[in-house]
Formats: structure tokens, sequence, C-alpha cells
């Protein structure tokens, strides 16, 4: 049994060997988001859950001041539940998982791709379903998890 607050603990001493490990891969990440041609978007959307929403926020504020593109929260539900299909012409959406496991998440990143949005996946779970999709391009941040 865990005590209180040792995987936090655990996670806040990774974060040098994580930010090396983003370092060490600096030059493929820039060679990724350059071949994203970002002008050719008009908007982002942002899909996450639990605390890849934090996440999603913050990139929100760095897509905004620093491309100049607006970007939206997405509202899975809007398509698992009520079956929208939406439309995602000259969009990009960004779907943040650390598991990659969530089926929402999963579910409204293959209807974004259905209906015409470039998609990228961030997650730490290469086998994960996210990882899996057909898409534009994953990236698999170097996180390891000792659980």
């Amino acid at each position: 049994m865990n005590t209180p607050g040792s995987l936090m603990a655990a996670e806040i001493n990774e974060i040098p060997r994580v930010f090396q490990a983003i370092a060490d891969h600096s030059a493929e990440y820039t060679k990724l988001i350059t071949e994203l041609n970002l002008s050719s978007f008009d908007s982002v959307i942002l899909v996450a859950r639990g605390t890849s929403d934090n996440a999603a926020l913050y990139l929100k504020y760095l897509i905004e001041t620093m491309v100049g593109i607006p970007v939206g929260l997405a509202s899975p539900s809007v398509v698992t539940i009520y079956g929208a299909k939406l439309k995602f012409k000259n969009c990009l959406v960004i779907a943040l998982s650390q598991s990659g496991q969530s089926p929402d998440l999963v579910a409204y990143t293959v209807a974004a791709k259905a209906g015409g949005a470039k998609v990228l996946a961030l997650t730490n779970a290469p086998d994960s379903p996210l990882a899996q999709l057909q898409i534009a391009i994953s990236i698999f941040w170097p996180v390891r998890r000792n659980q």
C-alpha cells in the first residue's frame, strides 16, 4: 500500500528525466509541428479528460497567444451521447490523454477525423486505443509509469 503522497512524490522525481527526454526529442517534435502547417488551420479543438484537461487549458493559451489561432475545448458527449456529426473544416483537433484509454475521447477523435479534421494525438501510451487510431500524427511523450 502506498503512503499518502508517494505517487505524487514519484511523479515529481520523474520531472528531470522527462524534461531531458523531451529535449532529446525536440528536433523530432519540431519537425512534426512544422509539417502540420499551422497556418492552414482556422481553429483548434482540444479534447481531453481528467488531468489532461489542465494541460489542454494551458495548451489553449499557448496556441492562442503564440500562434494566433482560436482554440476551443471539446464536449465529447455531443458525439458519444447525442450522435452529432460535426464538421471540422480547416480545423486541427488535438487529443490529449495520459493513458489514451478514455472511450469518449477516442470516439470524439474518430468523429473529428471523419468530419474532416486533421488530428494530432498526445499520449504517454503508444499501445493505447488513442495511439492506435490511424490519425495524422501521434506523439508519445517519454513518460514511464512505475506502478
